[in-house]
């Protein structure tokens, strides 16, 4: 147990990854509420997939904001995995609540993580780009 909280507090910022955990944790929960009790405006329209996008987005950018080192390209794709298994497991317990489960919905999921981990290495490459550019420029 203690090697494991030595691993974690190594590899991420235990407050930052409480907070990813909570994200993580109230989107599961509000994707069990049974459908007779959404709003009519949420339920099954494209508005829908967006908010599947944005907030497994949301959640696997916290996850990547927790990490105290900037992660590689591996790391981005364990990140996406991982966040698609999630959004899998999601998806095909829902009927256990009344709700029904959705390919499109685990789409929608694992478009939010791509678009965060595509968007955080073109930022990764861009910022490395500027700093050999401005560490090459010095007399």
């Amino acid at each position: 147990m203690i090697a494991a909280m030595n691993w974690m507090t190594e590899r991420f910022q235990p407050k930052r990854l409480v907070l990813a955990v909570a994200a993580l944790v109230a989107v599961l929960v509000s994707t069990h509420i049974p459908q007779a009790m959404m709003p009519k405006p949420l339920s099954g329209n494209i508005i829908d997939k967006a908010e599947h996008a944005v907030a497994y987005g949301t959640i696997a950018l916290l996850f990547l904001l927790a990490l105290r080192r900037p992660p590689g390209v591996k790391a981005l794709l364990v990140l996406l995995l991982a966040g698609a298994a999630v959004g899998a497991l999601d998806e095909l317990t829902q009927p256990l609540v009344n709700r029904i489960a959705s390919t499109h919905d685990f789409a929608a999921d694992v478009v939010g993580i791509a678009l965060v981990c595509g968007v955080y290495l073109v930022t990764r490459r861009c910022r490395r780009e500027r700093f050999a550019q401005a560490v090459g420029s010095r007399p």
